[in-house]
């Protein structure tokens, strides 16, 4: 009977062992228990016979084919269970992306893109920068439907046409406004000098309509004072920047090779109005390649700007700087306006202002005063050799002081050495004594840079005359000579 009635229910969790718990049962109770069970586990095997036959779950007809609705704009997005675990967030980022492909953006003939298209002043790359960033401007999509099955995640958007185009007008209207607001500001900045604040505002002006460009943008020109469109706008940045000119120069700054520092070279920006151009930015860079220059820059309280120089290479000419307005810099973090400066670069040119230095070799004046027994030798002995180690490429030996841009102080005598009488009793010479002070100064300070002293240099004779003048023709001067000009080099030199 057991075996019989466990074959009957069909159920495998129902054990022999349960059945032989029923056999204490005694009476009808027994029998109500066993009929209960049985019909139990008959259902058991019911339900899992429905399962197993049950159908999946069909997919939802946008699926496979998608929905076409006059009214509303679609976007459905899936992604792969098996690619990742945050298929939901994946999915509904496909199916914006689809969403926004949907919204076209109509090209006006009057619309910035379409004027700079046909006249051929843009190249490939301009439409993708000006391109609607929908994924970022699309808002108001209402879910529809989500569809998932053991590998893929599936959800449907919507966005009503209607409400699309009303919210995207409205937005497109606040930001013309906020626009003519920065341009109606930046005629109050000009009208008090300030040119930077001025073009700074124009240029963020610009910056809030780049997601509009692609369609038709007018302000209203009794608040914007004329300017009636970007490309008024654009133009004004434009004629703002070449404006500014260079005053001319009285003297021209002069560089020098191989200096360890260099004072900035300075000149002077203005405007049109011979107004001095405050505080604003450029980016330096020098025409000549054996000129280094520190590239950014900027115009001071007065107007000057500095250019400053990291090193120089021999060069006897005149070499020019380029000064161009850094319109990036003059935004600097505002995000505002840094947001249009690649697509403005397409609409202007930053004129490239000039300037000039001279680069010419170093002046080296040489005085000596040479004495033997304190009386002058007329040879200037030391003073040749002084000139001829240091003139070269990068050094010049100047005639006249006041040309100079350092000089050299040689004070040379000789006396007789103490040695010389004992000498003089045994051998019959004379030994004389050779000491040269050396001083190297700055022309334009007078201040003294170096100073050193040569002794330890002697002439042998048979009178002390002569044992002097033998001195200044010794091998020994000619090597202590080249030591200290080693020296006095580094301090005018740096290689």
């Amino acid at each position: 009977m057991t075996s019989s009635l466990y074959n009957f229910t069909g159920c495998s969790s129902f054990t022999k062992k349960d059945l032989k718990a029923l056999c204490y049962l005694n009476g009808s109770f027994f029998k109500i228990g066993v009929l209960l069970i049985i019909l139990a586990f008959s259902s058991c095997k019911s339900k899992k016979a429905a399962e197993a036959l049950a159908p999946i779950k069909p997919a939802p007809p946008w699926v496979n084919s998608r929905p076409n609705n006059g009214f509303k704009y679609v976007g459905i997005g899936m992604a792969d269970k098996s690619k990742t675990t945050a298929y939901s967030v994946e999915a509904k980022k496909n199916a914006l992306y689809d969403l926004s492909s949907e919204i076209k953006v109509d090209i006006s003939v009057n619309s910035v893109l379409y004027t700079v298209q046909n006249e051929n002043k843009v190249n490939e790359n301009f439409n993708s920068l000006i391109k609607l960033t929908n994924n970022d401007n699309i808002e108001g999509y209402t879910l529809v439907d989500s569809y998932e099955n053991d590998k893929q995640y599936w959800v449907y958007y919507q966005l009503d046409k209607d409400d699309y185009a009303k919210q995207k007008a409205l937005k497109k209207q606040q930001t013309i406004t906020k626009a003519s607001n920065l341009i109606a500001s930046s005629f109050i900045d000009e009208q008090n000098q300030d040119f930077s604040s001025c073009i700074k505002k124009r240029i963020q002006a610009f910056g809030v309509l780049t997601p509009y460009l692609s369609e038709e943008i007018n302000f209203d020109a009794s608040l914007t004072k004329g300017i009636k469109n970007v490309f008024d706008l654009t133009n004004s940045i434009q004629q703002q920047l070449q404006s500014i000119f260079v005053s001319v120069q009285k003297v021209m700054p002069q560089l020098k090779p191989y200096q360890q520092t260099y004072s900035p070279l300075i000149y002077n920006l203005e405007l049109k109005n011979k107004a001095p151009l405050l505080n604003f930015p450029f980016i330096v860079s020098s025409e000549e390649e054996k000129i280094k220059v520190i590239e950014k820059t900027s115009t001071n309280n007065s107007g000057e700007i500095q250019v400053k120089i990291n090193s120089v290479e021999p060069l006897n000419q005149t070499v020019a700087f380029a000064l161009n307005p850094d319109i990036s810099g003059l935004m600097g973090s505002d995000s505002l306006g840094r947001a249009g400066i690649t697509v403005l670069k397409q609409f202007i040119q930053t004129p490239s202002l000039k300037v000039q230095a001279n680069v010419s070799p170093v002046n080296i004046f040489v005085s000596s005063v040479e004495k033997n027994m304190g009386k002058p030798t007329g040879a200037n002995i030391i003073e040749s050799f002084l000139q001829q180690r240091f003139n070269g490429q990068e050094v010049i030996i100047t005639t006249r002081a006041d040309q100079a841009d350092y000089i050299i102080e040689a004070d040379a005598d000789t006396k007789e050495d103490i040695s010389s009488d004992v000498l003089e009793n045994n051998y019959k010479i004379k030994l004389a004594a050779l000491v040269i002070n050396l001083n190297l100064k700055s022309k334009t300070t007078g201040e003294t840079i170096y100073k050193t002293q040569i002794a330890d240099v002697y002439g042998y004779a048979n009178n002390i005359e002569k044992a002097g003048m033998n001195a200044y023709s010794s091998n020994k001067l000619k090597a202590k000579l080249g030591e200290a000009i080693f020296f006095l080099k580094r301090k005018v030199l740096v290689y």
